[in-house]
Order: C-alpha cells, then structure tokens, then sequence
C-alpha cells in the first residue's frame, strides 16, 4: 500500500470511528443536551453537568431553581410542594462560576422563580477557579475524557460497586447532592466547638467584583420576571455570635441588593436559634443535616406558597 493511500484510509478510518463514537454518545444523551427530557442525575464533576445540565435539561424541565455553593448544595427540592424545583447548587462555586447556569437557564424563559443561598463564600472572590464551567464542554458531550468517567462513575454508583467512597444514591433527578452518605466520623459539635476555641471563622470579606456580579445576577432574574427569593444560610450560634459584628456587616451589605418585591430570609435571626443552637442541625462547622435541611425547606416551602 503506498503512503498515500494508507493516509487516506487512515483518514476515512478515523473519520468515521469520530462519527460513530459521537453518534452513539449524541444517542445517549447523558447531560440531555440534544434530544429529550429524560431524567438526569449528577454521578461524578458536579461543575461539569450542572452547567451542561442548564442548556435544556433544568430550564425545560423544572418551575424553579436554587442556585448557592456547598451550604444548599443539600437541600433536597423534592420536599418543596406545589413546585418542581432543580437545585443547581455547586459544591465550592461562587457567583461568577454559578452565572455561567444562570445565562443558560433564564435564556428559556420559563422559570418561574430563583432560591439563592447568601453564604459568604459566594461573594469571596470572582472569577472562573476551574476549567470545568466552560462553554467548551458542551461538545465534550460528544466525546471527552470527562464523559468516559461520568460513563464509569454511572455504572459504579449504578451497581452499587462502591459504596463507601461512591454512594449509591448520593444524587437524584432534581439535583439534590446528599453528600453526607461519603462523610464519615464527622463530629458536628466537636467540630463548631474546636473552631470555636480556635476563634476560626469563615471569611466574611466581599469582593467588590463578586458583588456587583451578584447584583446583577439579581436584576437578570427581575428582568425576566423570575421571583427572587433568598436567604443567609444558618451558621452555628456559636460561631456566628462571636464573630457578629463581621457577619452583621456582610447581611447588611447584601441585603441592599434586594427590593420589597423580592423575599430575603435571615436563617440567623434569634427566632431561628432553635435550628443554629443544636448541634444536630449540623454535619460539620456549617453543612446543614437533615434535621437542619427540614427547618429551611419548610421556611422555603411556606414562601413559595405565597407565591401561588
């Protein structure tokens, strides 16, 4: 075979093993970007198939959204009642990272309203932190390294191959991220106790780019006639009590950025010390349990049934 025509076989050869892989992954779908309306769930980079979930899966599918970093990462939406609501929550995400969804899922025009978790940590610093919220991803789905270990996380948490370090069940299709089944001998109480001693606090600092980037998330939302509802996440008692002057000074500062037609909830107020004072509303230092979740999805749930 001469070298010219071995390139080109080489070349049809590959051509067509591109396009068969491609095929058989446009086929599947896994981030429901082409085709359908098929439930989805998260099984591995969570950055990754949040965002591509945002092009079609979340704004065809759900009536509401919450969007936050880790701290309402948790909340499971399927408690919320009367809505079908996605949580789009992205462990260690801020506000410019969590826009990337936000464009996506107002661009449909069909969300009714927007939960935005106010954590410090959302507002901290600016800026893309990972390649992995990247307008490049969407071909990704067609063939990439990140796909073949999504396929390969999917058949693990799928049959349950392994369980301590890959939770079976750690995602469903409404976005909830149960990351509590993959943390082990956590001690809540001693672990807001140490820090308490230590005088170890989350940094309340806001960067002045993080929050007019917030701000204007805001006015997209009101823009497109998305209902704004959101609230300062819980934080220990003890720990928010003495550092209270710094926390004080970040919800006064967010706080301006919403209007009387929005709803903001302070899960921090002393009518809720009940939920920040028990250990047992926590996992660790801040990530609510269970119990924790229930008090904030029932606030939640009681706001979006004025909303009806």
């Amino acid at each position: 075979m001469s070298n010219k025509k071995f390139l080109l076989t080489y070349i049809v050869v590959t051509f067509f093993a591109v396009a068969l892989i491609a095929g058989i992954n446009y086929y599947i779908d896994i981030y429901g970007l082409f085709r359908g309306k098929k439930e989805r769930k998260v099984y591995i980079n969570e950055h990754t198939t949040k965002y591509l979930f945002s092009f079609r899966y979340i704004p065809e599918n759900f009536d509401g959204v919450i969007f936050g970093p880790s701290l309402s990462d948790n909340l499971n939406p399927q408690e919320l009642k009367g809505f079908n609501v996605y949580n789009a929550s992205i462990m260690g995400v801020n506000i410019s990272e969590l826009d990337y969804l936000v464009d996506n899922i107002v661009a449909k025009g069909h969300i009714k309203f927007a939960i935005i978790c106010l954590s410090p940590y959302l507002t901290k610093d600016h800026g893309n932190k990972s390649a992995n919220i990247n307008p490049k991803e969407y071909y990704g789905a067609l063939g990439s390294t990140n796909l073949l270990r999504t396929y390969l996380l999917y058949f693990i948490r799928k049959y349950n191959l392994a369980p301590y370090r890959y939770a079976q069940n750690i995602s469903n299709a409404n976005g909830w991220n149960n990351f509590e089944l993959e943390m082990h001998n956590i001690d809540p109480k001693d672990s807001i106790e140490q820090r308490a001693i230590r005088k170890e606090f989350d940094s309340t600092r806001i960067d002045p780019v993080a929050y007019e980037e917030l701000k204007n998330t805001i006015i997209k939302f009101r823009q497109h006639d998305i209902k704004v509802i959101a609230y300062f996440t819980p934080v220990p008692y003890q720990l928010y009590q003495l550092n209270i002057d710094n926390n004080n000074k970040f919800v006064d500062s967010i706080s301006a950025l919403f209007g009387k037609n929005d709803v903001l909830l302070n899960f921090n107020d002393e009518k809720y010390k009940f939920l920040n004072d028990d250990y047992n509303s926590f996992i660790d230092h801040g990530h609510l349990s269970a119990s924790g979740q229930k008090v904030v999805l029932q606030v939640l749930d009681s706001a979006l049934e004025r909303m009806k």
